[in-house]
């Protein structure tokens, strides 16, 4: 067995609607991402399935909604951009080991000290009433500097998270002045997270929002800033205003060089259907440069979004475009994923035009050929096979097995070979009676 190519780097299931953060993991698979897999609405044909070669791999998106690490911190974690400041935490007061569990002397400092942070977040979270008061008491005046801290940021969440009602909204209350200040900083934008999830559905919400929704703008494409619109979308969408499609529209081109980007225009697009007129305007900007979004590492998957959800008209739209340049789609491979959606996704009128088009002979090869014989095309080739309904399968199949040297030219290569293995298979297996 031939070694796999070089491996996609996917960025992970932006088509995904949760927020939730995920560790950046890497798998090394046979079998295309789990995340592009679009359920088969139709009968599954009963012929053989064979194993699909893919180089792709999954990549998970990271994001700053860590509500899953809030009371834990890092083993090793230096200091921002150590590799070139001479300066480090080394200069810091250091706590030793008979020290920590104390909560006498400066905790505020202390909870600068990534092991003074971890004991105190403990402390606070496992301790009495009175422990809690305690500390709560000590860190009052440091919550501001402590938010925007590489290790204080995880003891002002888990004090959000532990704290009573009543500490809750007093640290509501000292942080609510500060919220566009936190919102665009690295550490900062962590915390008013959690600050928004606990205000959620409380009055204090809106005071929240008002304070932050004026700069939705410049948050949407800021690096940090972003994240604390992917929690505001996640809280709010059930009832969600025209403030994420005033944020994004005019900026789509900004958007889309990140993934956190993307993922707002997704979920924005999404949730604006009782919008028509306003989401059509952002749909329009995204398909002025559609060409571009389905070869782009992180814009295929709002294509694919599209393809699946979008408007009859888009969809359409897209489809010509697909068409128009399927062979440059489908040798790249982020293009490649797309075509695929588009076949999964679509209707027979829209396959046959793919069957003529992948059968045509103004070149040669054939472009049947030439896709089956690269790295990413023959997955499109496969899939093809694979998602087309009976009819249009049998017909495709009686053309190739009448052309000989078509078969021997694909056998003949590293990637055509899983394509020769798919056909001969379902011959073989009688699936039609040719």
């Amino acid at each position: 067995m031939f070694q796999d190519p070089e491996e996609k780097d996917m960025i992970g299931d932006l088509l995904n609607d949760s927020f939730e953060a995920d560790k950046t993991k890497k798998s090394y698979s046979n079998n295309r991402p789990p995340a592009l897999e679009i359920k088969q609405q139709q009968k599954a044909s009963p012929i053989y399935q064979p194993k699909v070669y893919s180089p792709q791999v999954q990549h998970k998106a990271n994001s700053y909604d860590l509500d899953l690490r809030l009371t834990k911190i890092p083993v090793q974690q230096s200091a921002p951009n150590s590799a070139l400041k001479a300066k480090s935490y080394d200069c810091m007061t250091q706590f030793i080991p008979e020290e920590e569990t104390s909560l006498d002397g400066d905790l505020i400092s202390k909870c600068k000290d990534q092991n003074g942070a971890r004991s105190i977040q403990k402390q606070f979270q496992e301790g009495p009433v009175a422990i809690k008061d305690l500390i709560f008491s000590r860190l009052e005046k440091g919550f501001v500097s402590l938010s925007k801290d590489v290790f204080g940021n995880y003891v002002i969440q888990n004090l959000l998270e532990n704290g009573t009602p009543l500490q809750q909204q007093k640290m509501l209350v000292i942080l609510q002045p500060h919220t566009q200040q936190l919102a665009f900083h690295q550490y900062g934008c962590r915390v008013l997270q959690k600050l928004l999830q606990n205000a959620y559905k409380t009055p204090e919400f809106q005071v929240l929002f008002d304070s932050i929704k004026g700069k939705v703008k410049e948050l949407v494409i800021d690096q940090h800033g972003n994240h604390v619109v992917q929690k505001l979308i996640q809280l709010m969408e059930s009832d969600v205003s025209l403030w994420v499609l005033d944020g994004i529209e005019g900026q789509i081109s900004k958007l889309v060089t990140n993934s956190f980007g993307c993922r707002i225009i997704q979920k924005a697009v999404s949730i604006s259907n009782n919008h028509v007129e306003r989401q059509m305007r952002v749909l329009q900007e995204i398909m002025k440069i559609s060409q571009e979004l389905c070869t782009s590492q992180y814009g295929n998957y709002i294509i694919q979004q599209l393809l699946k959800d979008g408007p009859e008209v888009i969809q359409i739209e897209i489809q010509q475009i697909i068409m128009d340049k399927i062979e440059e789609y489908s040798l790249n491979k982020f293009g490649s994923n797309v075509v695929d959606c588009a076949i999964k996704c679509s209707d027979n009128k829209f396959k046959l035009k793919i069957m003529e088009l992948l059968l045509s002979q103004k070149n040669h090869p054939v472009l049947f050929v030439r896709l089956s014989k690269n790295a990413y095309g023959n997955y499109v080739v496969q899939n093809f096979l694979k998602f087309a309904d009976s009819e249009i399968q049998k017909e495709l199949y009686l053309k190739l097995t009448n052309n000989q040297q078509l078969l021997q030219e694909i056998q003949q290569s590293q990637f055509g070979q899983y394509v020769y293995q798919m056909l001969t298979q379902k011959l073989e297996l009688e699936a039609f009676k040719l």
